[in-house]
């Protein structure tokens, strides 16, 4: 059991031994009625009026107005009003001293919170910023015009309840289209309501800082991953899946996401995460940059992509994914080179490898279903995400088998 149980166990265990001693010492259940009403009603009021960043906050507050009330009744001696021999001024009193107690506590870990949450941010300018009601407690990353962080509600600092904040800089404004980005992404991303999309949940401008508020994701990108090697079959098979019905779920709302790659990719304890939906588009609408301009990423950029073309679908975001799976598998990047001009001529003109040639334990199944999803003509792609999923899940079985050890024969 982790530490936070163990809290829990030991507040209830604290409970039931002041039911015990109210029962022995008071001798009647209506008594004991009246100290739980005053110590939760006052513990549970003092939390709602400065809450605890304490987790199980309410369960410590009720415990202690509970010890408050026998605390009242011992110290301020019997007098005043009584209930079932149970003088209620007394218990009040010190109920209040209690609660009072508990939020100076509170207060003090507050402060300790937030000299922590400083000092652990160094010398980032953001870093401790009110965006909202939220306090920006920790950078998680940059990119692009943007610049990430962890934010808590300021109110509690409970980081259970954080919020990923999106802060862009001053330089996005020099881009002609950036507003019209930002609430593009916003527009496209809240139609979106699938567990392995980044939900995004509002853009606004505070002291001409312009930011988006969205689900906070705790894990490691998938290039971080990737750094490491190249993965398991029957993981980089799960996780292709996953992506797959994501991107399905985003098509269907006729959403194209134009920038797969590892970077947008959060990888959990509990599967993954698509985010960052900045060069979305709806599907069958035209840039908004100029005519044959290419946006995305070099290195997974479809050729229809690289070379401009205005009605981009569905099956430029499978290219895309099609060239990660070939680097979750083989741990290669599908095309590479010096400068990024040569990777997009690659991309437009060379052929890809078969990935068994790098590692044979892939079965020919899914290295053809790879070479499938990066086919350069579009027509030769999978008609849909839907397709690429069904696949995927029926070649499996297969790609798992094949990709166990062999065991040696006696």
């Amino acid at each position: 059991m982790n530490r936070e149980t163990f809290q829990l166990i030991g507040y209830g265990a604290l409970i039931l031994i002041l039911f015990a001693v109210f029962i022995v010492v008071l001798g009647n259940l209506l008594g004991l009625a009246v100290l739980v009403g005053i110590g939760c009603g006052l513990g549970i009021l003092s939390e709602s009026i400065y809450p605890s960043p304490l987790n199980h906050g309410r369960l410590s507050a009720t415990a202690l107005g509970l010890t408050g009330a026998i605390v009242g009744n011992v110290v301020f001696g019997a007098w005043g009003p009584s209930l079932s021999h149970v003088y209620l001024i007394p218990s009040l009193l010190g109920a209040l001293i209690v609660s009072a107690l508990l939020r100076a506590k509170v207060r003090y870990d507050r402060l300790r919170r937030i000299e922590d949450y400083t000092a652990a941010a160094g010398e980032e300018p953001l870093a401790m910023s009110l965006v909202e009601q939220y306090r920006l407690i920790r950078f998680v990353g940059s990119g692009g015009f943007a610049k990430v962080f962890q934010g808590v509600p300021d109110r509690t600092l409970r980081e259970s309840e954080s919020v990923a904040v999106k802060v862009f800089s001053e330089n996005a404004f020099e881009q002609e289209d950036f507003v019209a980005r930002i609430g593009r992404e916003v527009a496209l991303c809240q139609k979106l309501d699938h567990p392995n999309i980044v939900r995004i949940h509002k853009s606004d401008e505070q002291n001409k800082l312009h930011y988006i508020i969205m689900e906070f994701v705790n894990g490691e990108t998938l290039r971080a991953r990737m750094k490491r090697g190249r993965m398991e079959i029957p993981d980089a098979v799960n996780l292709l899946i996953e992506l797959a019905g994501a991107l399905a779920h985003a098509h269907s709302k006729g959403v194209i996401h134009r920038d797969v790659k590892p970077d947008n990719i959060i990888l959990t304890t509990h599967g993954c995460k698509i985010m960052d939906f900045g060069l979305a588009r709806q599907s069958g609408t035209s840039d908004l940059t100029q005519t044959g301009s290419a946006i995305g990423t070099p290195h997974y950029m479809p050729p229809e992509q690289i070379l401009g073309e205005k009605q981009l679908d569905g099956r430029c975001d499978q290219y895309a994914l099609g060239a990660m799976g070939f680097e979750m598998l083989t741990g290669q990047k599908l095309f590479d080179g010096d400068e990024a001009i040569h990777v997009v001529i690659k991309h437009v003109q060379e052929e890809p490898r078969n990935p068994r040639e790098i590692r044979p334990q892939i079965s020919e199944a899914l290295a053809n279903c790879i070479l499938k999803m990066i086919s350069k003509d579009r027509d030769h792609r999978y008609p849909d995400m839907d397709a690429v999923v069904a696949e995927l899940k029926a070649l499996k079985p297969e790609a798992i088998a094949l990709a166990r050890p062999v065991e040696a024969k006696v």
